[in-house]
């Protein structure tokens, strides 16, 4: 069955805002928003607001009477809420939900296992039984890799403040990398195509990358500046993490060495074998492409 009616739960973090501006773009869904009682965000005016408990089965129930499919994007402190947002979706007859599982690869056993995941695996665990058991609802899941354009903006795929980015593991891994807009249009593609996407994981990749060649972008960009890259050990940083743990310190210290592990360790699939891109519509960018998004950051 066509999909029309879509709703998209956290709308206003740093990926809701590529994905409803690709479903409004596309105008080929009737678009609504959930957002919190205490939200003061502002949406679109294509895109119709309703105001949810997400703490309550009945809220949510009622909210998505009608609707075709979901979309989570909240964030990681939201995600035990997405439990809540599957069942509500099957008692209100929703087709099709989309997990917030939007990264790394988690069909790997090796990145599956890294404690800063682990919310996203029961989530995960969770909604393919409650699809097992429930013929009539279905999932999709989107591996993207990092996130390409926010990653070099904010620093987190290679940070080039003062010219002293620290590249992690040898430099050379391959990952795969995924602009935010395009994330969005893949998700537009998983609507279009219910079929083809039921049940299973999708794979996007807009380009594959490695920190030394960023680098070296970054230093093609900056003739004449001295860079001074330092190195990070990727076996230190998850033992350090494991130990925080331990001591029960629960913060981006403790899971952020985890994500840099998945992305830029060996054997972990930061670099996606297989991807869906023709079926849902994505096109691979170039190295000028990069360049392009990289350059106002490294130039000031």
């Amino acid at each position: 069955m066509a999909i029309k009616n879509v709703v998209l739960a956290g709308a206003s973090g740093n990926l809701g805002p590529a994905i409803l501006k690709a479903l409004l773009d596309s105008r080929k869904f009737n678009v609504t928003v959930f957002a919190r009682e205490s939200s003061k965000s502002t949406f679109p005016s294509g895109a119709k607001v309703v105001r949810v408990d997400y703490k309550s089965l009945e809220s949510l129930t009622a909210a998505l009477q009608g609707q075709d499919a979901l979309i989570s994007t909240l964030s990681a402190v939201a995600l035990s809420d997405q439990s809540l947002l599957i069942d509500a979706a099957i008692a209100s007859g929703v087709q099709r939900f989309l997990p917030s599982e939007f990264g790394s690869d988690l069909e790997n056993p090796k990145a599956r296992a890294l404690p800063v995941y682990a919310g996203k695996v029961e989530v995960q665990n969770y909604l393919v039984d409650k699809a097992k058991t429930n013929p009539d609802f279905s999932y999709t899941i989107v591996r993207n890799g990092f996130f390409l354009d926010w990653g070099l903006q904010v620093g987190f795929i290679i940070n080039t403040k003062g010219f002293k980015p620290t590249i992690y593991g040898s430099g050379d891994q391959e990952f795969s990398a995924t602009s935010l807009p395009t994330v969005g249009q893949s998700v537009v593609g998983v609507l279009s195509h219910p079929g083809e996407t039921a049940n299973r994981v999708v794979y996007v990749e807009e380009i594959a990358l490695t920190q030394n060649k960023l680098l070296a972008m970054a230093k093609k960009l900056t003739p004449g500046q001295s860079w001074e890259p330092g190195h990070g050990d990727l076996d230190a940083m998850k033992a350090a993490s494991d130990e925080r743990l331990k001591q029960g310190l629960y913060d981006d210290e403790t899971f952020y060495p985890y994500i840099y592990v998945a992305g830029y360790g060996e054997g972990y699939g930061g670099k996606l074998e297989k991807v869906d891109n023709e079926l849902l519509g994505v096109k691979r960018i170039t190295e000028a492409d990069v360049e392009a998004i990289l350059k106002p950051i490294v130039q000031g």
